[in-house]
């Protein structure tokens, strides 16, 4: 893509469009807007082919790309008061607790590598949790008791406190409470 060959930014775009799509609609519930976000994310690479540097996993930066821009679409737009609160809300602590994209990036590959080792179902329960669902649309969802749900998160939250200290210890109370602020609203 860098030396401007349209059929590997097709081979991209066929290959990320989708799962891209999906997590901007889960978190906007929007088909419009979510396929807005991810087809901006896209023209912004090509825009930005030549310069563009990729340290890490691609899916990762794509997938921290369309969170952002939803956090980002939340901000520009007209929301009813409670989403635009909740989401200003996430934004500001995104904003005051990470330096950099890099940081982010760094934070979720942490948090995916810890979570892929967990037992299914608190696999399942950290997903719908970090997408916004609420606790008893996962209870629904997966057919358990709302304090089950409520006991599957304070595992996971658990779990991924000794990771990020063991791993990030410099930063590990700034993504601690990112971490609570996100699996907790």
């Amino acid at each position: 893509m860098q030396y401007d060959d349209h059929l590997a930014f097709e081979t991209l775009f066929d290959r990320y469009w989708k799962p891209m799509f999906r997590a901007a609609q889960a978190r906007l519930k929007d088909s419009a807007t979510a396929q807005d976000i991810v087809q901006e994310i896209f023209i912004k690479m090509w825009q930005r082919r030549s310069t563009l540097i990729i340290t890490g996993p691609l899916e990762n930066y794509l997938m921290s790309s369309v969170r952002l821009s939803v956090l980002y679409h939340y901000r520009s737009q007209k929301a009813n008061p409670v989403s635009m609160d909740d989401a200003l809300d996430r934004i500001n602590v995104l904003e005051s607790s990470l330096d950099s994209l890099t940081h982010y990036i760094e934070l979720e590959k942490t948090l995916a590598d810890a979570v892929i080792t967990m037992p299914e179902m608190l696999q399942k329960v950290y997903e719908l949790r970090s997408e916004n669902r609420s606790i008893k649309d996962i209870a629904q969802q997966l057919g358990l008791a709302d304090q089950t749900v409520k006991n599957y998160i304070s595992e996971v939250i658990r779990r991924l406190r000794v990771v990020i200290v063991q791993q990030h210890p410099e930063k590990s109370l700034t993504y601690l409470s990112l971490l609570l602020f996100v699996l907790h609203n």
